[in-house]
């Protein structure tokens, strides 16, 4: 059996999203929308904070080794067919219990360090839910790339709107204040998945949950944001 979802490196590539993916897709769009549209930069939809330092980037790579198995051992213990991973719950203590008594000789307090850990990856998840309140109601245009959320030739009219090609399925997605559910005002069929468009519509300030499915299965999406009466017209960022 595959070992949980290592969510050690998820909240990692989650972090650098929001330093990071702000940049993509930020330069904006010199094609038309409408006069009375707000055009909007994927970093204005993040309220402002202070710099949060990358916690596990900053920690030797020994402790980072000890912070994964930590994770490892959690991951086992939640997982809903726990009873049939003994082995690897037995494997994963040994481990933990291992650098608990490595680390205590050097005087580092492993436990504590993975206290540090989880509030920091706490805070990364709080600031990802932050909205900016200022745009609920506002007509704004905005380019991004597109998933449907809906597989129909004929065309859909629910997608998610995300910040950098391969959110959501090939990347773990983006926090959901970089997430935006689009209500097209008439059915759209994208050529492919993550087409480039742009999109004006009415925003609402709205914290969601939907369920983007997949080959495989599917997967629940938080979002911080709704677009209504979308307008969808396709954008390449030059």
């Amino acid at each position: 059996m595959k070992p949980p979802r290592f969510f050690f490196a998820n909240v990692r590539s989650a972090f650098h999203c929001i330093t990071l993916v702000l940049a993509v897709l930020g330069v904006g769009c010199d094609a038309a929308f409408s006069e009375r549209a707000t055009q909007l930069k994927w970093e204005m939809l993040v309220p402002p904070t202070e710099p949060l330092a990358n916690f596990v980037e900053d920690l030797p790579s020994e402790q980072q080794e000890a912070l994964r198995d930590f994770n490892y051992l959690q991951g086992y213990l939640a997982h809903e067919a726990a009873e049939q991973l003994a082995d690897q719950i037995d494997e994963a203590k040994r481990r933990v219990d291992a650098n608990r008594e490595k680390f205590a000789k050097q005087g580092v307090d492993i436990d504590a360090l993975h206290k540090r850990y989880l509030d920091w990856v706490g805070e990364i998840e709080r600031r990802g839910t932050l909205t900016e309140k200022k745009f609920d109601g506002k007509q704004v245009a905005i380019a991004g790339y597109l998933l449907p959320l809906d597989f129909d030739p004929d065309g859909t009219t629910e997608f998610l709107l995300v910040p950098y090609f391969g959110a959501c399925i090939h990347e773990p997605p983006p926090p959901p204040n970089q997430v935006i559910y689009v209500k097209s005002s008439a059915p759209f069929a994208p050529a492919r998945l993550f087409e480039g468009v742009l999109i004006t519509g009415t925003m609402r300030v709205q914290s969601e949950k939907k369920d983007l499915s997949f080959v495989d299965g599917s997967s629940e999406i938080a979002l911080g944001y709704v677009l209504e009466d979308g307008s969808i017209e396709l954008y390449q960022n030059e």
